[in-house]
């Protein structure tokens, strides 16, 4: 990617507002997955607001998944909650023939009291010809996907708790360029991790 073309950042905050509530998993279960339709603009971008509607139970792992026409972006995603992050590309293939489309899974788990937030860096696949990718963002007017898992946890001060019961998030996905080529994914939910992230409690 050109280093004059502004590349997308993904960030989790909180407080978020008009929030839509997280699934709620069936009797028996402790994981549920709902899609947010229309979640990115028209523009490849957008902010879905999320609030944590569970009284005693915190979600311990959120999985998000992303429609994107260019997976060969680089990828960087950091956490201020959780102290794991895993970034796959799913890719859409037509035998072996895969355009660079597809679908972007980021996952965010892992909870432990005084424990490090996780990050994860997935490098660029290089690309060269007339073939290449060169979408930016997210696939215009998408659904988001989210998975989420849910257990009973404490609400330290610090990292790392999940997302706690009645708290509100909020996923922005803007345009911005903290390094040359690469897509930025921050989810949070305490203190302050860099790219200009401002984190607040309910």
């Amino acid at each position: 990617m050109a280093d004059s073309i502004p590349d997308p950042i993904i960030k989790f905050t909180i407080p978020g507002g008009h929030s839509i509530d997280l699934c709620t998993p069936e009797k028996g279960s402790d994981t549920c997955s709902q899609t947010i339709s229309d979640a990115i603009a028209g523009d490849g971008f957008g902010t879905i607001d999320l609030h944590n509607p569970k009284t005693n139970f915190a979600a311990i792992e959120m999985d998000f998944f992303f429609q994107t026409d260019n997976l060969n972006q680089p990828f960087t995603a950091s956490t201020t909650d959780f102290t794991t992050v895993d970034i796959i590309r799913h890719f859409s293939c037509d035998g072996e023939f895969c355009p660079g489309n597809g679908t972007l899974e980021v996952d965010y788990f892992g909870i432990e009291e005084g424990g490090t937030p996780g990050s994860a860096f997935l490098p660029a696949i290089p690309c060269v010809g007339d073939g290449c990718p060169t979408a930016i963002g997210f696939v215009p007017f998408s659904s988001v996907t989210i998975d989420t898992t849910f257990a009973g946890v404490t609400d330290p001060p610090a990292c790392c708790d999940g997302l706690q019961p009645d708290e509100h998030g909020e996923l922005t996905l803007t345009a911005d360029a903290p390094e040359p080529g690469s897509l930025v994914l921050l989810f949070g939910a305490a203190g302050l991790l860099g790219l200009k992230r401002k984190l607040w409690r309910r």
